[in-house]
């Protein structure tokens, strides 16, 4: 039997986002964030074990581009073949409050 409860319920908003080819805010989307989970198995003989887990945000594309008239699909299409902004991942990652710099110590 197993229970799955949500922590921070997320909330969807809609918001404006960069055109991939004009780089204007004129691009509506519906943007759910990262939220915690956590899921109880409970069994007889193994009691209850209990896993926490985050979902990936996620952003749907509702409207193309008013700016340059580019269509919701070119739209889509060209954001998922965009590589990574690193800076604004890095940024994304400390506000959710993961850890920026690993660091290794190597003993001789």
């Amino acid at each position: 039997m197993e229970d799955s409860y949500i922590y921070n319920v997320p909330t969807r908003e809609i918001r404006n986002i960069e055109c991939p080819f004009c780089k204007s805010e004129s691009v509506k989307a519906i943007y759910c964030p990262p939220v915690l989970k956590i899921k109880r198995c409970r069994s007889a003989a193994a009691g209850t074990k209990t896993k926490f887990y985050r979902t990936r945000e996620k952003l749907e594309v509702i409207s193309g581009c008013s700016n340059c008239g580019r269509s919701k699909e070119e739209i889509i299409k060209a954001l998922k073949e965009k590589k990574i902004d690193l800076k604004k991942r890095l940024e994304e990652l400390k506000r959710q409050g993961f850890p920026t710099l690993i660091t290794t110590e190597i003993q001789h």
